[in-house]
């Protein structure tokens, strides 16, 4: 645990190494969801109705009040770290209720949500296997018998979850958004509920230039500039998305951006353990010649109330409420500088 971590102001928390190494930094990229939109109320919500219709299709049986997965177990997955995409995290909650069924010999839904282990116990157990499809699917396999896991993958169709995920996520617009048509969901996707947690001038204000690293395709991030009017303030050659080929947390999305950018130094602005990681890996990566990358967590995003001790724990040297009071303080303490 880094005992350095101190509040330094409104919303921001920091070591003193953080503190004299913001003076120079000169890039701030992003993370998107939970950072700069508020997604709370459409990738949780997208999961959770993923779920259910998915299980619903495999023959399960609920009494249309009791969801398979509420938006708060969510976050315990989330804290659990390997789960960036929200289309793994809507398949590993459904390979969670195959197995179960599996050894209850019963897809009664409610029933089976009440049996042990509940969602934060098996998140834990994720996280302890490395976190992720891959630390869930260990965890998961030992309480079943290779057999019966075999006989559940037959059933676990990734593919058709992911599928449900971008309908219920874009509805109508699935086939701009995503290139496939909405053949289950229809009406207005869940993406129309998402608000901005930054405006252009904001960003424009500060003294910094922008990239932004996300595990959203190019067209979710699209519609979410169009949404936030943030089309002209990321060059293009700084976005780096799943349309990329490259996925955190592969620290490779910044080295692109510091390419293209040439930082004095980077601040990489994530909400969860897998931003962390990018970040770590690319400090652990990085030539002496390259430009260092700090990472700032950002307070309240997808691990919900568990962020701050998640980044903590970790020993992060910066963390804030949100990007408003970072670029609020980072340009303050930039201009203290130059004007010494």
């Amino acid at each position: 645990m880094n005992l350095e971590l101190r509040q330094v102001a409104a919303g921001i928390y920091a070591t003193s190494r953080a503190v004299m190494q913001v003076e120079v930094a000169d890039v701030v990229v992003f993370d998107m969801d939970g950072v700069l939109i508020d997604v709370h109320q459409s990738y949780p919500v997208v999961i959770c109705k993923t779920v259910d219709q998915f299980l619903q299709e495999q023959g399960f049986l609920g009494d249309g009040e009791a969801a398979a997965v509420t938006p708060t177990e969510t976050t315990y997955f989330k804290a659990a770290g390997g789960f960036n995409s929200d289309w793994a995290l809507a398949q590993g909650i459904c390979l969670v209720y195959l197995v179960k069924a599996e050894l209850a010999g019963s897809r009664d839904l409610r029933g089976l949500k009440q049996l042990s282990p509940d969602m934060a116990t098996v998140a834990r157990a994720a996280a302890q296997f490395g976190g992720g499809l891959g630390g869930l699917e260990t965890a998961l396999s030992h309480l079943i018998e290779p057999r019966q896991l075999q006989r559940v993958k037959e059933q676990w169709d990734q593919g058709r979850i992911t599928r449900l995920a971008q309908e219920f996520y874009a509805g109508d617009q699935a086939l701009a958004v995503f290139g496939v048509p909405n053949e289950t969901v229809s009406g207005a996707g869940l993406m129309l509920t998402e608000r901005p947690l930054v405006n252009r001038q904001l960003l424009l204000d500060a003294p910094f230039r922008y990239g932004l690293y996300t595990g959203r395709n190019r067209g979710e991030v699209q519609s979410a500039f169009d949404m936030a009017g943030l089309e002209d303030v990321f060059a293009e050659e700084a976005l780096i998305t799943e349309s990329r080929g490259i996925r955190k947390p592969n620290p490779e999305g910044l080295f692109v951006i510091q390419r293209a950018l040439r930082p004095k130094l980077m601040i990489y602005c994530g909400d969860n353990l897998d931003d962390w990681q990018t970040a770590a890996r690319y400090e652990a990566e990085r030539s002496l010649e390259e430009p260092p990358c700090l990472f700032c967590g950002v307070l309240g995003g997808s691990p919900g109330p568990l962020s701050y001790g998640l980044f903590q724990e970790r020993g992060v040297d910066l963390m804030a409420d949100s990007v408003r009071a970072l670029l609020r303080w980072a340009g303050d303490r930039k201009h203290q500088l130059t004007t010494v």
